[in-house]
């Protein structure tokens, strides 16, 4: 990190307080601000040890990103259904929605080591979606290797895209009649209704999750491509959780968007000019 850049982690911490702020303020159960900010702990945590592990080569990436795919795939096939979707999981008393976890940081991985065994685990990761179904993250995983397409194009990277598209639209297809949940879906909208300027608070703070993006594509003449694939990744995510009943991320409850900005703000890295 350049001396006095801001820090991603002031970005995130600024983004859960407001959400904490406005959760204590409409009356939201006080265990769900001790949950978002354990799991910024944790997040941070695992963050910290990604920067310091050694540079990452395109077959540990790939592999990652495999593993990965295998993890959304067994949760569309064994995880619990709900509405007619499975994309969660159960540690303890908490639910967790590994496609929101993990898919930003397979993506922002593929942005900074491009592979051909990764892109094979993006195209499975496009098949675990549409198994699921999770329209939002399909949609976003679409957007996010759309814009990486304007930095690169080769075969992995078009046939992976190309499979995002397909995932997607059968996503469209299918059923997805989960409902929202007080404080984890559709808090922009709850916010402006609890008062004005709660709503605003919110809004501001989901523009404060985009920008180690907005730094970095700034000031990166090189690399430039994870931080705008970062920045699609999770502006993908707030469009879909503003249109449709799908996680807000960070401001709202739930550990999993906070551990997954966390995971793929950790792979940003800002060059020296």
């Amino acid at each position: 990190m350049t001396p006095g850049r801001p820090h991603w982690l002031t970005f995130a911490a600024m983004s859960i307080a407001t959400g904490s702020a406005y959760m204590y303020a409409a009356g939201a159960p006080s265990y769900y601000i001790l949950v978002n900010i354990a799991a910024l702990g944790v997040g941070s945590t695992v963050a910290w040890l990604i920067r310091r592990a050694p540079a990452q080569s395109p077959h540990v990436a790939g592999i990652i990103t495999v593993a990965v795919a295998m993890v959304l795939l067994g949760t569309g096939l064994l995880g619990p259904r709900v509405g007619g979707a499975s994309r969660w999981t159960h540690v303890a008393s908490i639910s967790l929605q590994p496609s929101l976890m993990l898919l930003p940081l397979a993506v922002v991985l593929f942005a900074r080591i491009p592979d051909s065994l990764s892109a094979i685990g993006l195209l499975l990761i496009a098949v675990a979606l549409a198994l699921q179904p999770d329209r939002a993250m399909a949609g976003t995983l679409t957007i996010a290797l759309a814009v990486l397409r304007f930095y690169r194009t080769n075969g992995p990277l078009t046939l992976s895209l190309a499979a995002a598209i397909v995932g997607f639209a059968v996503t469209l297809l299918r059923p997805d009649d989960v409902p929202p949940a007080p404080f984890v879906e559709q808090v922009v909208q709850s916010a402006f209704a609890f008062h004005t300027l709660a709503g605003l608070a919110i809004v501001a703070a989901l523009v404060t999750m985009l920008l180690p993006a907005i730094i970095g594509l700034m000031t990166q003449t090189d690399g430039s491509a994870e931080f705008a694939v970062f920045g699609a990744t999770w502006l993908g995510v707030i469009g879909f959780a503003l249109v449709g009943n799908y996680p807000t991320p960070m401001v709202g409850y739930g550990s999993s968007g906070i551990v997954a900005y966390c995971l793929s703000a950790a792979l940003l890295r800002h060059r020296p000019q």
